[in-house]
């Protein structure tokens, strides 16, 4: 028969919390965008309400219906989880609802610029050393999206953060730097 010793509490909690694996995160922010659904299906109502069948009635079904719209998108955007997660192995970002998984080894490098204003979101930009093999498994509607966001942020694999989405840690470079230790350049783009 072998002795047990038992670990003191304290101990016990310093092991439990090494254990777990550390992440960040990038979320849709539920408040802007619960506003944004909320306003938007109020005036949505308003333009339906006020429309007729004469010619500035039917532009005003027109703007219900843009507005009904907008609602829909927003409040979808507060039922989609994590736009992207980072942790000791990788990044994987949510395109639509396709998610892009690499390891930081793959990384050429992830550039991240800052909000400038408090109406402006920053952008974290994932550069990998070999985007052909990542992008060619792609549907063809996310394909269609990276491209835009290629010719908009340089890169196929990038996600805004600030106003409309909240990172989890508000450090963003030394919080991205911190996971990819020495396996990938992370550095603030000016």
């Amino acid at each position: 028969m072998t002795a047990h010793t038992a670990m003191p509490r304290s101990e016990q909690h310093a092991v439990d919390t090494d254990s777990v694996t550390h992440e960040f995160t990038v979320r849709a922010s539920q408040p802007v965008h619960g506003a944004l659904a909320a306003g938007a299906g109020l005036v949505a109502i308003g333009f339906a309400a006020s429309a007729s069948s004469s010619p500035t009635g039917v532009l005003r079904w027109i703007a219900a219906a843009a507005f009904a719209l907008l609602a829909v998108v927003c409040a979808r955007a507060l039922t989609v989880g994590a736009l992207l997660v980072a942790d000791d192995v990788g990044i994987r970002l949510r395109i639509r609802n396709e998610w892009v998984g690499t390891r930081w080894e793959e990384i050429e490098e992830v550039t991240v610029l800052r909000r400038r204003h408090l109406f402006d979101d920053g952008r974290i930009a994932v550069h990998l050393l070999d985007p052909g093999p990542v992008l060619s498994e792609m549907p063809a509607a996310t394909r269609k999206v990276t491209d835009a966001n290629r010719r908009l942020t340089g890169t196929s694999l990038a996600v805004p953060f600030g106003l409309t989405a909240k990172p989890s840690n508000g450090e963003v470079v030394q919080a991205l730097h911190m996971l990819a230790d020495t396996r990938c350049p992370v550095r603030e783009q000016l």
